[in-house]
């Protein structure tokens, strides 16, 4: 299986699994995002939601796209996270990066959660460690897909 190089593969490939530019799952996203601060609080933890969280949900919303070769492997648009402890990691890498982060979504493989901060950056919070996947929604699902990321710790204040 041949990963997406460039944009218009990236979105090809996406819009293989529902995704347009113009998706907007309307009133879902504002569900969506009151499930994972329901799932938060049950571990005493609070998220901020930003326009970029909301927008990402929107557009991305309820999504499973297919990951790699393995077909148990899919990134799920579902915010929030998919292991116990996911909230409290989030929290903590929250402070290292001193910005609000909210969960997107996770993968299916391993837990891997995505993430987005009030200024639009998103990140991955993976059991090896915290990274950096861009500014640009589109782009940092395919680098989440592709593994192109940067250690997040070049973020940290």
């Amino acid at each position: 299986m041949r990963f997406p190089s460039t944009r218009q593969e990236a979105e090809a490939w996406f819009r293989r699994y529902g995704w347009s530019p113009e998706r907007d799952i309307g009133a879902e996203a504002d569900v969506l995002v009151q499930k994972a601060r329901e799932q938060a609080a049950e571990y005493g933890v609070s998220y901020v939601v930003s326009e970029f969280a909301r927008d990402f949900i929107r557009s991305f919303g309820g999504l499973r796209i297919l990951f790699d070769d393995s077909p148990e492997n899919h990134f799920v648009a579902k915010p929030g996270f998919a292991y116990k402890g996911g909230a409290e990691g989030i929290e903590e890498f929250s402070g290292e990066l001193g910005e609000s982060l909210f969960p997107l979504g996770f993968d299916t493989y391993d837990g891997a959660v995505m993430l987005v901060d009030g200024r639009g950056r998103f990140f991955l919070m993976h059991h090896t460690g915290n990274y950096y996947l861009g500014d640009d929604a589109l782009q940092a699902v395919t680098n989440f897909m592709t593994a192109d990321m940067q250690d997040a710790e070049d973020f940290y204040v």
